[in-house]
């Protein structure tokens, strides 16, 4: 048995280093019955077995209950720790005995003790962190974390917040394209819940300047882009493009969204409405929502959407809803998903 030493958490470690990715709002993924964990009625009875290995009681996988790390222990007493793309971030080689294991790492990360539980869980001395037997790695780390893609506008909001390239026009099949500024302001004005089901009401206000559409001197064309998504997977919650004024009866719209074993039903009703300022010549856009959500789900993002630099490209991000339904948000090319406004509907 090598010579025991003061252990640090490794969770610690890995926050100082900013490697450590954690995961918001979903549950902890259930765990498996440890596979490998001895049958032996007592440590005692283990201790009797003459020549036993306890590192059989630890190979497999482990996971932490709330961090994005994973500890895999090899038959020949070398270990990884790994991420949600298992990649070996720690390395090194384990020594067990009958109350639990102790780490060596490759490099200079002190050692660290995994004391063995009644539940199975492996407990990290000198942490409140716990690693417990998994089948696979699942990351808790959100598709919106996972890409960097960041709530950046709020609801409520007093003011309008701008979003570059947010309108194009174009006369025709695309002649004089055109892209330009907009603002954008999004209002809760109804939020209840009732027999586990909440209700959000809100409005989606898109203002677009005059002097952000070209003078034409002919018929044209004015598109803006938005769109509902969950925020856990990067789904997109499909809905068709609506032209000109619409009633909530021509936008209703059904979406499952699993994450972490579970399946959340989302219902929503929208109704849009263009019009004039009344002060100026500059167009201003209603789209106004019905969502009905799971009292437990808090994953609903708005996204306010820049347009490409070109007409093409512009016509196959409005056509997107027949290439890629529920397609994922960092899929839908040609969307620039880093150029856009995210408004938390759930906040």
């Amino acid at each position: 048995m090598k010579h025991k030493t003061r252990l640090l958490p490794l969770a610690g470690l890995l926050l100082a280093g900013g490697i450590l990715c954690t995961g918001c709002g979903g549950a902890a993924p259930a765990s498996s019955a440890p596979a490998a964990v001895s049958m032996a009625s007592s440590v005692e009875e283990v201790s009797a077995m003459d020549g036993y290995d306890y590192l059989n009681d630890y190979i497999g996988l482990w996971g932490y209950y709330d961090i994005d790390l994973w500890l895999r222990v090899h038959e020949d007493s070398t270990f990884e720790f790994v991420n949600s793309e298992d990649e070996a971030i720690y390395t090194g080689t384990a020594d067990a005995d009958e109350y639990g294991m102790d780490l060596y790492f490759d490099d200079d990360t002190p050692q660290m003790r995994l004391d063995l539980s009644v539940s199975g869980d492996l407990l990290e001395v000198g942490s409140s962190d716990a690693l417990h037997p998994v089948d696979a790695i699942v990351s808790r780390a959100t598709c919106f974390e996972k890409n960097g893609l960041e709530i950046n506008a709020a609801v409520d909001s007093s003011d309008p917040i701008q979003l570059d390239s947010g309108v194009c026009s174009f006369t025709g099949k695309g002649s004089g394209y055109n892209t330009d500024l907009c603002y954008w302001q999004v209002t809760k004005y109804n939020d209840v819940t009732h027999d586990g089901i909440r209700e959000i009401q809100f409005d989606a206000v898109c203002y677009i300047p005059d002097s952000s559409i070209p003078y034409f001197g002919q018929t044209y064309e004015t598109y803006i882009s938005s769109e509902l998504y969950d925020a856990y997977t990067g789904t997109w919650l499909t809905a068709s493009t609506a032209r000109g004024d619409t009633g909530r009866d021509k936008n209703h719209y059904y979406h499952t969204v699993y994450w972490n074993d579970n399946a959340y039903d989302i219902e929503f009703f929208f109704s849009t409405d263009w019009n004039m300022s009344s002060t100026s010549d500059d167009k201003i856009f209603t789209k106004s929502y019905v969502v009905y959500l799971p009292e437990d789900y808090d994953g609903l993002v708005f996204a306010a959407q820049a347009q490409p630099d070109n007409y093409a490209d512009a016509m196959a991000l409005d056509n997107l809803e027949n290439v890629s339904p529920e397609g994922n948000i960092m899929d839908l090319s040609p969307l620039d998903p880093y150029a856009s406004l995210y408004f938390n509907i759930c906040g």
